[in-house]
C-alpha cells in the first residue's frame, strides 16, 4: 500500500509492459486510493493526540462516554451539554371535583312540561361515568362468586329487569311484615323471618349482578345506575320494616326516627355524589355488603330462635341498658350509625374542599325529618304505617331527584316544594279541633299522593333517558350486523 504510481510503471518497464497500454482511468484510480489513505492516516493521528491531550480527571467525571454502546450524536447541537435549571420541589395541590351546578331556592333549570331533564342534562347522563368509592375485603372474597353465578342468568335477561327482580324481593319482604305485623308490635311467624332473610340476599346478591349482566350482555348504560340506586333508594323501606318487627319496635317515635336516619344518611350519600362525582359504598373495612349480610343473617336467626320457642318480642322488650329495651337501645344505636356516617360525609364534601354552600342542598331533608317531632304521639300511634310509608316515599322521591340531577349535572333547588304538604300535615295533625277520621283519612291521601309522584315522575325520567340512548328499559337493543 506503501507503493506509488511511479514505482508501480518502474515495474511494468522492468517486466516489458509499456505505461502506455494502461488506461488513464486506472491511473486515476489508483492516485484517489493514495490521497484516501494518506488521509485517513493523517485523520488518526489528529485524534490520538487530542486524546493524549486531556487530562485524567476529565476522562473521570464523563465515565459514560466510554460505554461502548453508547451512540453518539453527529450534531453539533446534541454534543453540547444543554445547562442544568435548578429543581423545584412540585407543590402537590389536591384536585378539586368539577364545579356544582349553580344553586338556587325553588325553581329548577327551566324545562318544558312534559321533560323531566333539560337536553343539556339528558347529554351529560349519556356521557356520564361512574365512580365508586372502593371495594371492603368481604367484597374482594364475594366476587369471584358473582362472577360465577352472573353466567347463570339468561343472556337475554336484560340488567334492569335483573334489578326488578331484585326490588321484587324486597317488595316480598316488605308486605309479609305489613301483614303479620302492621303496627311492628306483634308476633311473627318464624317462616316470615328466614323467608325475608332470603329475600334480603337474593335482593342485593341480584343488585350485584346486574352490572356483571349489563358487561356480560354489552349493554351497559347511565340509565342503569339510575335504575339501580332507585330501588336502592325505594328498599330501605322494607330493610327498616324488618329490622323494625325483629326488635318489635312497635309504633313509637324513636321507630320513625330509625327509619328517617337511614333514609337522611342514603340521602347524604348521593348528595356527596352530587359535589364530589364519587359515590362512598364504605367506611373503613364496613360496607354495603356486610350490612346486606348482617341484616339477612340476623333475620334467619330470629326466625331460628322463634321456632325454637324463643318469643322475639318478650326478649326484645325486656331492659338493656340506660333504662332503654333492646328494641330501643339497638335503634339508638343504629341512629349513631347513621350520624357517624353522616359526619364523615360532611368532612369528605365540605371541609376538605371548602365547599359550604352545599350544605344548602340539606335543607329540604332536614325539614321532612321535623315530621319525628311534629306528629303527636297519638296520632303516630294510630297512623303510624301510613306516615311511614308517606315520609319514606318523600325520601325516596327527593333522593331520586338528586340522583338523576347529580349525573344531569343540573341544579337541585333548596327548598323542594313537595316537602311542604307533608310538614303541614304533620303539623295540622297536632292542632285541636282536628277529629280522627280528618288524620286518618288525610294521611291516607298523602301515601297516595306520594306514591303516585315517585312512580310518575320516575317513569318520564326513565323514558325520557331511553328515547335519548336509543334502547329499552327491560330489553337488550338488537344490534345490527
Amino acid at each position: 500500500m506503501n507503493r506509488t504510481v511511479k514505482d508501480l510503471r518502474a515495474e511494468c518497464e522492468s517486466i516489458g509492459i509499456s505505461t502506455a497500454g494502461l488506461k488513464s482511468d486506472l491511473v486515476d484510480r489508483l492516485q484517489e486510493a493514495e490521497k484516501n489513505l494518506s488521509s485517513f492516516k493523517s485523520s488518526n493521528t489528529t485524534k490520538r493526540g487530542r486524546q493524549s491531550s486531556k487530562s485524567p480527571a476529565s476522562s473521570k467525571k464523563s465515565p459514560a462516554s466510554k460505554s461502548p454502546t453508547r451512540k453518539r450524536s453527529t450534531s453539533r447541537s446534541a454534543s453540547k451539554p444543554k445547562p442544568k435549571t435548578p429543581k423545584t420541589a412540585k407543590k402537590s395541590t389536591p384536585v378539586l371535583p368539577p364545579p356544582a351546578p349553580p344553586h338556587c331556592l325553588i325553581f329548577e333549570t327551566s324545562k318544558t312540561s312534559k321533560d323531566v331533564l333539560t337536553v343539556e342534562g339528558a347529554t351529560h347522563i349519556a356521557l356520564h361515568k361512574y365512580v365508586a368509592g372502593g371495594n371492603t375485603s368481604f367484597d374482594n372474597f364475594m366476587n369471584p362468586y358473582w362472577n360465577s353465578w352472573v353466567n347463570m342468568l339468561p343472556i337475554w335477561m336484560a340488567p334492569n329487569l335483573v334489578t326488578t327482580c331484585g326490588g321484587a324481593f324486597c317488595l316480598l319482604s316488605f308486605l309479609l311484615f305489613v301483614y303479620y305485623s302492621p303496627t311492628l308490635s306483634s308476633s311473627v311467624p318464624w317462616w316470615v323471618f328466614i323467608t325475608s332473610g332470603i329475600c334480603t340476599w337474593s335482593y342485593y346478591t341480584l343488585d350485584c349482578l346486574d352490572g356483571k349482566q349489563a358487561r356480560r350482555t354489552g349493554s351497559s348504560s347511565p340509565l342503569g345506575q339510575l335504575f339501580d340506586h332507585g330501588v336502592d333508594c325505594i328498599g330501605n323501606l322494607a330493610h327498616f320494616t324488618a329490622i323494625g318487627s325483629c326488635l318489635a319496635s312497635g309504633p313509637t317515635r324513636i321507630t320513625l326516627a330509625g327509619q328517617v336516619a337511614l333514609q337522611f344518611s342514603f340521602f347524604v350519600a348521593q348528595w356527596q355524589e352530587y359535589h364530589t362525582r364519587e359515590l362512598p359504598h364504605k367506611f373503613g373495612e364496613v360496607g354495603v355488603t356486610e350490612c346486606n349480610h348482617i341484616q339477612a343473617a340476623t333475620t334467619i336467626v330470629f326466625g331460628v330462635m322463634e321456632y325454637m320457642g324463643k318469643s322475639h318480642v318478650e326478649m326484645c322488650s325486656s331492659e338493656a341498658y340506660f333504662g332503654l329495651t333492646w328494641a330501643e337501645f339497638v335503634i339508638a344505636a343504629w341512629i349513631l350509625q347513621c350520624f357517624i356516617l353522616i359526619c364523615v360525609s360532611l368532612n369528605m364534601t365540605v371541609v376538605r374542599t371548602g365547599n359550604y354552600r352545599s350544605l344548602q342542598h340539606l335543607t329540604s331533608p332536614l325539614i321532612a325529618c321535623l315530621v319525628v317531632y311534629l306528629i303527636p304521639s297519638g296520632v303516630l300511634a294510630s297512623n303510624f304505617r301510613m306516615i311511614s310509608l308517606a315520609s319514606g316515599l318523600l325520601f325516596s322521591f327527593i333522593t331520586n331527584k338528586m340522583i338523576v340531577y347529580s349525573m344531569a349535572q343540573m341544579t337541585f333547588a333548596t327548598l323542594q316544594p313537595d316537602v311542604v304538604p307533608l310538614v303541614a300535615l304533620a303539623w295540622v295533625s297536632g292542632s285541636e279541633g282536628v277529629t280522627g277520621y280528618f288524620v286518618e283519612k288525610a294521611w291516607v291521601a298523602m301515601f297516595v299522593w306520594q306514591f303516585v309522584r315517585v312512580i310518575y315522575w320516575s317513569s318520564r325520567a326513565i323514558n325520557q333517558l331511553c328515547a335519548k340512548l336509543g334502547i329499552k328499559c327491560f330489553r337488550i337493543p338488537v344490534k345490527k350486523e
